[in-house]
């Protein structure tokens, strides 16, 4: 038995001369019906896998990079980026654009929705995961330079406070030297008067 070729199959099925009977052609259409419902099912299930994981490692990776000491720019656009991009690969696939000389035409396809839904989410999931590292680093920054102030103002006065004591410190000294030499001089005094009587 000779194997037909591929385009023989193709002419067959194309040709009107020799109809299929009426169950073959009824088994083949489910079949087919079949395959576009796996592949519309594992499509989805591919594309909502790629949005849970683009939502957990958003945060993570805004978490590992504020443990890495990286800018607060580069945490907020790297999550953002990270957790959007599944609605943007929804908005992208659904987004439709075509020219030609006679006219132009803009279609969002069957189901733009679930692209914005997708990209409303991962901007949420990126604004909380970033959200509380950037107000850690906005109070951290206000307790430097509140801190960086007192230390300016407790350096001023540190350095104010041995000049005033010094000064009171030699004026006290000055005093207490002129009343033990005043003292001293009082009692030679006493002394001599007391020895020339």
């Amino acid at each position: 038995m000779l194997t037909q070729s591929p385009n023989d199959l193709d002419n067959i099925l194309d040709s009107e001369e020799t109809p299929l009977q009426g169950e073959t052609v009824r088994y083949l259409t489910h079949i087919e019906n079949k395959l576009y419902a796996d592949i519309q099912a594992r499509k989805r299930i591919d594309s909502g896998l790629l949005f849970l994981a683009c939502q957990i490692s958003s945060c993570s990776l805004s978490w590992l990079l504020f443990n890495l000491q990286v800018t607060l720019t580069i945490i907020q656009v790297s999550s953002a980026v990270v957790s959007l991009l599944p609605g943007l690969i929804d908005v992208g696939d659904s987004f439709n654009f075509s020219i030609s000389s006679d006219s132009w035409e803009f279609n969002l396809g069957q189901k733009p929705l679930i692209g914005i839904v997708k990209l409303a989410i991962g901007g949420a999931v990126s604004f909380s995961g970033t959200s509380k590292i950037t107000s850690e680093i906005i109070q951290t920054k206000q307790a430097i330079a509140q801190t960086y102030q007192e230390i300016r103002s407790s350096e001023g006065l540190s350095f104010q406070l041995p000049d005033m004591g010094m000064s009171l410190l030699i004026a006290l000294s000055g005093v207490a030297l002129l009343g033990i030499v005043k003292k001293f001089s009082n009692t030679n005094n006493n002394q001599e008067n007391n020895s020339n009587d």
